[in-house]
């Protein structure tokens, strides 16, 4: 079967978070346990070097740029993005690719099961003010009404 066709859009500089879930024809989750997920987008603009640049996201990672999750007993994959990370991107789109490993082999020596479940563009929206100033607040110091002091 083919990947199904979603596209999504990014606003630069801001936090992303999107989740998938990978269910049945009757609308179940899969256990995914054990299952490694891949989100890999190759972006329409070359870098500074002329290459092109392809940006890969694998589960259980954490860092300072992103979060790829699984809820494994609700079929659900969570990405997350840092906004200073969307800050970073210059694209004006990209295409990707979303797949998902199990643990078990297609055959003796065959390798892991790989699934592409998703594929689409990726969008992203320019901010009205271009600030690479990052966003703080102190919620220690705010008043009773609930705003931040100066």
């Amino acid at each position: 079967m083919p990947a199904a066709e979603y596209n999504f859009t990014i606003e630069k500089g801001t936090s992303f978070v999107i989740a998938f879930e990978y269910k049945t024809d009757n609308n179940e989750p899969i256990d995914i346990t054990n299952w490694c997920a891949r989100i890999r987008w190759i972006e329409d603009k070359l870098d500074d070097q002329g290459n092109t640049v392809i940006k890969t996201f694998v589960t259980n990672t954490r860092n300072s740029d992103y979060e790829l999750t699984i809820d494994p007993l609700l079929g659900k994959v969570v990405f997350k993005l840092s906004a200073s990370f969307t800050s970073s991107l210059t694209f004006g789109g990209a295409r990707y690719d979303f797949e998902l490993q199990e643990p078990n082999d297609l055959y003796s020596g065959g390798g892991r099961k790989v699934f592409r479940i998703l594929q689409g563009t990726i969008g992203l929206v320019s901010r009205n003010v271009e600030d690479d100033t990052e966003f703080t607040c102190n919620t220690d110091i705010q008043s009773d009404c609930g705003t931040c002091s100066p």
